[in-house]
């Protein structure tokens, strides 16, 4: 049987905070100063930079996504990594709670050849048979920071992001996450209720798979 929405919000979750950025320049001076803007945070280590690669895969017929859940294949300098997450969202305010399954992604795009893990098998239960394909593909540039507050730590990451088609013609968006990385969510809350006053931040309107499908479908139509 394959897993739905419901039965894949008892595993692991990963909880976050999810905004629009209207002011890259200023959140990037955030998070390198986070003290200066944000009450009660200390800075764990040091502001790093990454640059990434981002593919969501599902079957041709849409099985994981009928099924409520999305795959993304996510390549860095040092890693290929599979995550495995809920479509469905729970939470209160600009907080969002949801399944999050990892694992190492091999070669290719058969995940049957790749290193076992929970986010590998629950994958093959969802998709059974059938291949993966691409459905969507992105590029991000990662500016990130660990703060401590209260009794937990949250990792900072303004998200400069760039889908492109073929032609070239490109979609630009900026997003700031701030997710637990350990510790009580109320802490995160607290953090958000900081975040939430600020003039060049605003609650993000769509996930970053659907804003990448709705400028893939854009480039189609045009």
């Amino acid at each position: 049987m394959s897993p739905s929405a419901d039965e894949a919000g008892a595993g692991p979750q990963e909880v976050e905070l999810k905004l629009t950025v209207l002011d890259a320049g200023a959140i990037r001076e955030l998070i390198l100063d986070p003290v200066a803007g944000l009450p009660g945070v200390t800075p764990v280590g040091s502001a790093r930079s990454i640059e990434i690669e981002d593919r969501y895969v599902d079957t041709a017929g849409g099985t994981l996504r009928a099924a409520g859940l999305a795959a993304r294949i996510r390549t860095s300098p040092d890693a290929r990594r599979l995550t495995v997450k809920s479509l469905a969202r729970r939470g209160v305010g600009a907080i969002h709670r949801r399944l999050e399954l990892e694992g190492d992604a091999g070669d290719g795009d058969d995940p049957r050849g790749w290193p076992s893990s929970d986010a590998r098998d629950h994958l093959l239960m969802a998709i059974g048979p059938d291949a993966l394909t691409t459905v969507a593909a992105f590029r991000q540039r990662r500016f990130q920071r660990d703060v401590a507050i209260g009794s937990s730590v949250v990792e900072l990451s303004l998200d400069e992001i760039e889908v492109a088609a073929p032609d070239g013609r490109t979609d630009r968006w900026t997003e700031f996450e701030c997710e637990l990385r350990s510790g009580d969510e109320a802490d995160l809350a607290a953090l958000g209720a900081v975040l939430g006053s600020r003039s060049d931040l605003e609650p993000a309107a769509a996930s970053k798979l659907d804003r990448a499908l709705a400028a893939r479908d854009s480039f189609t139509e045009r």
